[in-house]
C-alpha cells in the first residue's frame, strides 16, 4: 500500500515537470495565443479609466464653454459613450480568454498523441470545436460562478475549497468528452477525483506555488529591481490625483467624530485632540503607494495568465490518467460478470 501511494506521488510530479516541458515547447505558439486575451483586458481597462481621466478634468472647462453640456444625463451619456471603446475590447479579450481557459485542455490532450506529439499546435481548431458548444459552455460558467458566489462566504470557505477539489477536472472533463452535460462535468468530476483526493490536492499545490506564488513574485522583483515599477505606476497615480479621494475621506472621518456627539464632552474634545495632533490625511492614504501595489497585482495577474496552458496541461494530463483508470476498472469488472 505505502508504495502505491509513494507510486502516486512520484507520477504527480511526473505530470508536474511533463506540463513545464509542454509549456516551453510550444512557449511562443503560447505566448501569441494568450497575448490579446491577457494584455486585451488590460488594454480595455486603461482605455475606460483613460477616458474617465479626461472626462474628469475636461468636463468643468467644457460646461463652463457649452451650456447645453450643463445636463447632468447627457453628460452621463457622454461618459458612456467615452468608455464604451474600452469596454468593448476589455469584453472581447475576457470572452477570448474563458475560451482559452477550456480549450487549451483539448490542445493539451491531443499534442500529447503519437501523431501530433511533435506537430505545431492548430489553436483555431481547439477554439472552434468549444464555440460549437458555446450555450452549454455558458451555462457550465454560469454553475461554476455561482460556486465560487456560495464559496466567498467566509463560513463556506473551508467546504468550498473542499468541493473544488472534487470539481478541479470539470473544464476537462466538458472539453474532452462532447456528449456530457454542464451538470454531467460537475458528476464525471467528482466521480474522477473521489478515490484520488490526495493526490489531487499534491497537483492543486504544486500548480498554486510555481503559477500563481513563485513566477509572479519573481516578475514583481525583477521589475522592482529594474526600477520599472514607478514608471509603469505613474499613470495610475495620475488618476488617483484626480479623484477626491482625500477630501471623501477627511468628510467621512468628519461624519464619524459628528456622530459621536452624544458622549461627554470631555471624551469627545480627547478624541478631537487625538485626530488633529496624530491624523495625516497624507500618511493615511499614499498615490503612490497604492498605485506601485496596483501594477504589482497587474504584473502578478499577467504572470498568472499567461501560465494558464501550463496548468491547463497538468491537470489535462491528471484527466487522462484518472479515466483510463477508471475505464480499465470498469473492464475489470465487465470481465468478471462475463466468468
Amino acid at each position: 500500500m505505502a508504495k502505491k501511494s509513494s507510486n502516486r506521488v512520484v507520477m504527480i510530479f511526473k505530470i508536474f515537470w511533463d506540463g513545464i516541458v509542454w509549456y516551453c515547447k510550444y512557449l511562443d505558439t503560447f505566448l501569441k495565443y494568450m497575448f490579446f486575451p491577457v494584455f486585451g483586458q488590460i488594454l480595455g481597462i486603461f482605455l475606460i479609466f483613460l477616458a474617465n481621466y479626461y472626462f474628469i478634468v475636461n468636463i468643468s472647462d467644457l460646461i463652463k464653454k457649452y451650456q447645453l453640456l450643463d445636463n447632468l444625463p447627457l453628460v452621463f451619456t457622454l461618459l458612456i459613450i467615452c468608455v464604451a471603446p474600452g469596454f468593448l475590447v476589455f469584453g472581447k479579450a475576457f470572452f477570448d480568454y474563458l475560451v482559452a481557459f477550456t480549450s487549451l485542455n483539448s490542445m493539451a490532450y491531443v499534442s500529447r498523441g503519437e501523431k501530433l506529439k511533435n506537430k505545431p499546435l492548430d489553436t483555431k481548431t481547439h477554439d472552434d470545436l468549444l464555440k460549437k458548444r458555446m450555450g452549454k459552455y455558458l451555462i457550465l460558467l454560469c454553475l461554476f460562478s455561482l460556486l465560487f458566489l456560495i464559496g466567498v462566504n467566509i463560513l463556506l470557505i473551508v467546504p468550498y475549497i473542499i468541493v473544488s477539489v472534487y470539481f478541479c477536472l470539470v473544464f476537462q472533463v466538458f472539453m474532452l468528452e462532447e456528449s456530457v452535460s454542464p451538470v454531467g462535468a460537475f458528476k464525471r468530476s467528482f466521480h474522477l477525483v473521489k478515490t484520488n483526493f490526495g493526490i489531487t490536492v499534491l497537483l492543486l499545490a504544486l500548480s498554486y506555488l510555481l503559477t500563481y506564488w513563485f513566477l509572479p513574485n519573481l516578475f514583481i522583483f525583477a521589475f522592482e529591481k529594474s526600477k520599472l515599477l514607478p514608471y509603469l505606476a505613474m499613470p495610475i497615480q495620475n488618476y488617483l490625483n484626480v479623484l477626491p479621494i482625500k477630501e471623501v475621506v477627511t468628510s467621512a472621518l468628519d461624519s464619524l467624530t459628528n456622530s459621536i456627539s452624544f458622549l461627554p464632552a470631555d471624551i469627545t474634545s480627547q478624541i478631537n485632540t487625538w485626530q488633529t495632533a496624530n491624523f495625516n490625511i497624507n500618511d493615511f492614504i499614499n498615490t503612490e503607494k497604492i498605485a506601485q501595489d496596483l501594477t504589482r497585482n497587474v504584473i502578478a495577474l499577467s504572470v498568472i495568465a499567461f501560465l494558464l496552458p501550463m496548468r491547463c496541461s497538468w491537470f489535462t494530463m491528471l484527466y487522462k490518467i484518472f479515466d483510463t483508470e477508471k475505464t480499465d476498472e470498469l473492464r475489470k469488472q465487465d470481465y468478471k460478470k462475463e466468468k
